[in-house]
Formats: C-alpha cells, sequence, structure tokens
C-alpha cells in the first residue's frame, strides 16, 4: 500500500471514535473512507507510457477531495 499523508492517517486512526461517537451523516463518512484510499493501488489506476523512451508509470487514481 502507498504511504499515507497525515490526514490520511488521522481519520484511519481514528475513523470508529468519528463513526461511532460523533456519528456523522452519511455523504461525510463516504468522503472519509475515499480519502483514507486515496492514491491506494488496490483501488486502481492507469499506466501511462513515454512516446519517446517506452518508460511505463502507474499512476493510481485519485479520490478527489484532498490533495
Amino acid at each position: 500500500m502507498c504511504k499515507k499523508n497525515i490526514l490520511q492517517t488521522i481519520f484511519s486512526d481514528h475513523f470508529e471514535y468519528v463513526q461511532y461517537v460523533i456519528r456523522p451523516g452519511n455523504n461525510v463518512l463516504d468522503n472519509i473512507d475515499r480519502m483514507i484510499n486515496c492514491h491506494d493501488p488496490s483501488f486502481g489506476g492507469a499506466f501511462f507510457g513515454c512516446p519517446h523512451c517506452g518508460n511505463l508509470k502507474f499512476v493510481p487514481f485519485s479520490c478527489k477531495s484532498h490533495q
């Protein structure tokens, strides 16, 4: 799995507290879940190739909710 940024780490570490104690709406929980898993290669991505040298680079999909 990719290295998480500080926000992903904080929300991952405290997700159950947010979910069961703060109890935000489903939209908020969905956005938190997307943010936690943002740029995780297990959720897919795309390969890009250089037309000149042929090098390939895999870029995991973004959640589009931060960064």
